[in-house]
């Protein structure tokens, strides 16, 4: 742990008790966090312990996480009685928060609906052909449309069920990097499922996940999950007493193909519109205001400039335009979220240092040089090692030389005006 002087009066914040590594179990099922597979984060026992620290376990402070994925911090939150908002721009992401924060156990399994009858050519322009059967897909659709008349709590449940069904099946998609999702090349590979069998994995889902949320516990927190950008955050200037969130790191992860499956069985395309996908933070794609002016710290410029430099193809090109466009997303948000802060407010955020080649990313120096321009004094920074990273699995990335990688907690508090 690196501990830094206090750049305001916060000796409380030495007084709190340890706070372990945010580092999710292999397999981890509190908070309902096995409900849904959402990249990276954090564990939900240690995101309720870090927010009643922070917090002193007043229920009034208000909590935001910008980056909410999954919900783990307002489902934290919740369940120590805070009022919190979830922003994430992944409408997948949403839909498992509001399950897990949101739904109450208020309805029943949905029976099979009727089987329609889907056109061949609508079928096969739904983004679900893909990967499935014309018949498959027109069967999935009749599932979807049977949730439009029935209420927020069992939509949601439906279309989650669904999300895990369709995950499920078309596991053979998934390559070694657990982020990239292929189609198929040919009829051939399409999943062709017959209804009844689909009727009955849906059903067994729906199932599963009312009985999870029965037993699960719920707080008196009150909770708005909101699709919406880290850089345009619908919240009111100075609202906020506490952040905890983890961005998207600076890996390459695109975010939008990793879901892909999710957001077909919501209508979205993200193969072939890529609209979405573009606007998700760390997307891989390059959009056209890529070469809008923002003012970078020291330390963002110094990367910047190694990965121009750097000797490997397209570094000056391409890998320079994403670098930019990653590091202005991130500038952006912290201006978000400097604005809706209240003075005196606490930011804790997880975050992990990689690797563009064999040149480091050092991610949480980037994030305190960002913080401390906009008025945060650093409180405390806790170092983890991290064993595990995304590039052992890329064969090109291994053949360049790194040290080991640290994910930190680092944690803030916005000094008065």
């Amino acid at each position: 742990m690196v501990q830094l002087p206090l750049p305001v009066s916060s000796d409380d914040f030495l007084d709190r008790p340890r706070i372990l590594s945010p580092k999710r179990p292999p397999v981890e099922t509190a908070g309902l966090a096995d409900i849904f597979p959402y990249y990276a984060g954090f564990a939900f026992d240690w995101a309720c312990k870090q927010l009643h620290a922070q917090s002193n376990g007043d229920p009034e402070k208000v909590v935001l996480d910008p980056w909410n994925g999954s919900g783990t911090t307002t489902l934290a939150a919740q369940s120590d009685g805070h009022p919190s908002f979830g922003i994430d721009r992944n409408p997948v992401a949403n839909l498992v928060a509001q399950l897990r924060c949101q739904v109450r156990v208020t309805g029943n399994v949905l029976l099979p609906p009727r089987r329609s009858r889907t056109s061949g050519k609508k079928a096969a322009q739904d983004a679900l052909s893909n990967w499935f059967s014309l018949a498959s897909v027109a069967r999935i659709r009749d599932w979807t449309r049977s949730f439009q008349g029935e209420s927020l709590e069992a939509r949601i449940v439906g279309t989650v069920s669904i999300f895990r069904v369709v995950r499920s099946v078309t596991e053979r998609f998934e390559g070694s990097n657990p982020t990239w999702v292929k189609r198929a090349k040919s009829d051939d590979e399409l999943l062709d499922i017959s209804p009844d069998d689909l009727d009955s994995l849906i059903l067994a889902e729906q199932e599963d996940l009312w009985g999870r949320l029965m037993s699960a516990p719920r707080g008196a927190g009150r909770t708005s999950i909101v699709t919406a950008s880290s850089d345009r955050l619908p919240i009111a200037d100075d609202s906020v007493d506490l952040i905890l969130t983890s961005p998207p790191y600076l890996t390459r992860i695109d975010y939008g193909v990793a879901y892909c499956r999710e957001l077909a069985v919501l209508g979205i395309d993200v193969l072939s519109n890529r609209d979405l996908r573009a606007d998700l933070m760390g997307t891989t794609l390059i959009r056209g205001d890529a070469a809008s002016q923002f003012k970078p710290g020291k330390i963002a410029c110094d990367l910047m400039h190694r990965v121009s430099s750097h000797s490997s193809k397209a570094s000056g090109g391409y890998y320079l335009k994403q670098t930019r466009q990653y590091l202005r997303d991130l500038s952006a948000g912290f201006d978000e979220m400097t604005r809706v802060v209240k003075p005196g407010g606490t930011l804790c955020m997880v975050v992990q240092d990689s690797y563009y080649k064999d040149e480091p990313v050092p991610l949480a120096d980037i994030c305190i040089d960002e913080a401390e321009v906009r008025g945060w004094g650093l409180v405390l920074n806790e170092q983890f090692p991290v064993k595990r990273t995304l590039t052992t699995l890329n064969k090109s990335a291994r053949e360049y030389k790194k040290a080991q990688v640290s994910e930190s907690v680092i944690t803030f508090s916005l000094r008065s005006a």
